[in-house]
């Protein structure tokens, strides 16, 4: 399924992904492989259930990433 990061909280290791089917995604770092994700970063991910949420996201692939900018206004490369 497809969405986007909606939230992500790298202090506490985790976020929430809007599926193009309407529902949130609650995603854990550990279930990132690897991956770098921010707030607005469309992915690719696995819904999956768990016994305290029907709406969890693992398998996480980063698709598109909105280019980032310093304070300055400049963008990262």
């Amino acid at each position: 399924m497809y969405g986007r990061v909606t939230k992500y909280f790298r202090d506490k290791k985790f976020g929430f992904i809007q599926g193009d089917d309407g529902n949130t995604y609650f995603v854990h770092h550990s279930n990132l492989n690897g991956e770098y994700i921010e707030r607005g970063y469309y992915v690719f991910f696995k819904p999956y259930v768990n016994d305290r949420s029907d709406f969890n996201a693992r398998g996480v692939i980063v698709i598109e990433a909105p280019e980032r900018k310093n304070s300055n206004g400049k963008k990262y490369k």
